[in-house]
């Protein structure tokens, strides 16, 4: 894999034993006009992170990681199922470098396949060999865990490029988004291995404050790096999506009134009539009032409390410092 020099050495392992487990799955059944699509949204790649952090979590609290292989597969399954939603709700032809599923194989079918895939993953859990108040706890968590990143998509979706969006609002969205979706795995990890309901709280309090930080990463990676979009930078701001950048921008009052109005005017305007220029623009505002480095600080500041949090879980030393290295990544990362 190309972005396995890129993770931490604590969970390379738990990536190559997932690969060989995936390939197992994808060709247990084959099912006409689904299969293929399954097939192709796969290949694209991917970090793994988020199953391979399952597989950690379940060694670190004293489990056998293989046990929690359906469950790490089903979180990627849950993964690739948003990714695919959120591709056609944001009009992405492009993630990873390669045509998105719809782009691909057109919306009904790539609908379809996401459809089959979200059901599989709840075949996975049901049907793992684990005690059946395991399966019936990893349900619930992963169907809550679903209903919350709906709801933050559901935000995403109907703030775009509306005027009042503040950090609040901003925070609001990611928690939903992101950070419950984030602590899933590791969560489900440890519920595989048999830890105590007092650890699973910490745990998702880790997500809570990770979670931002991951998402605030993401925004950046998107001004600077791109995110696999053909080279292509800026793609949140043609979306109109309400960035930490964005949100900052308007309640810091950044610039003068006409530029923050122009910004609004940008973000909010349909993507095919952003132009390379508007984009431009609103990075080269952004960096001149100082908003990029904002948003670092605050990735840098959930960080930290993300750390404070982790002292509190019931983890041998060698365990923490794995988690150490996840937050690290998470903030550092350059894809």
């Amino acid at each position: 894999m190309s972005l396995m020099t890129e993770l931490p050495e604590s969970i390379k392992t738990h990536v190559l034993s997932l690969e060989e487990f995936f390939k197992q799955e994808n060709t247990r059944e084959t099912h006409d006009f689904i299969t293929e699509g399954l097939n192709y949204q796969f290949s694209t790649g991917g970090k793994r992170l988020r199953p391979a952090l399952c597989l950690l979590s379940c060694e670190l609290f004293g489990g056998d990681p293989d046990k929690a292989l359906p469950f790490a597969m089903a979180t990627e399954i849950l993964h690739n199922f948003l990714l695919i939603h959120d591709d056609i709700e944001d009009d992405d032809v492009m993630r990873r470098d390669q045509k998105t599923l719809w782009a691909e194989i057109g919306l009904p079918n790539a609908l379809n396949v996401a459809d089959f895939m979200i059901a599989r993953a709840y075949g996975l859990i049901t049907e793992s060999q684990l005690p059946v108040d395991t399966s019936l706890q990893l349900c619930r968590a992963f169907s809550h865990v679903l209903q919350k990143t709906v709801e933050g998509q559901a935000l995403d979706i109907n703030l775009r490029g509306h005027p009042d969006v503040n950090l609040e609002t901003y925070y609001r969205i990611v928690t939903l988004k992101t950070a419950y979706y984030l602590a899933l795995p590791w969560v489900g990890g440890a519920m595989v291995a048999g830890a105590e309901e007092a650890s699973l709280d910490p745990l998702w309090k880790l997500g809570r404050r990770l979670g931002p930080a991951f998402q605030i990463r993401d925004d950046l990676i998107d001004l600077t790096e791109g995110k696999g979009r053909g080279g292509e930078v800026g793609c949140d701001i043609r979306e109109g999506k309400p960035s930490i950048c964005y949100a900052h921008a308007l309640e810091g009052k950044k610039g003068s009134e006409e530029e923050r109005g122009r910004l609004v005017e940008i973000v909010r305007a349909d993507r095919n009539s952003t132009t390379e220029d508007d984009i431009a623009w609103v990075i080269d505002f952004y960096r001149r009032e100082q908003v990029l480095d904002f948003a670092q600080e605050e990735a840098n500041r959930l960080a930290g409390e993300s750390l404070e949090v982790l002292d509190s879980l019931p983890l041998p030393d060698a365990g923490k410092e794995s988690f150490r290295d996840i937050i690290r990544f998470v903030v550092d990362r350059k894809v």
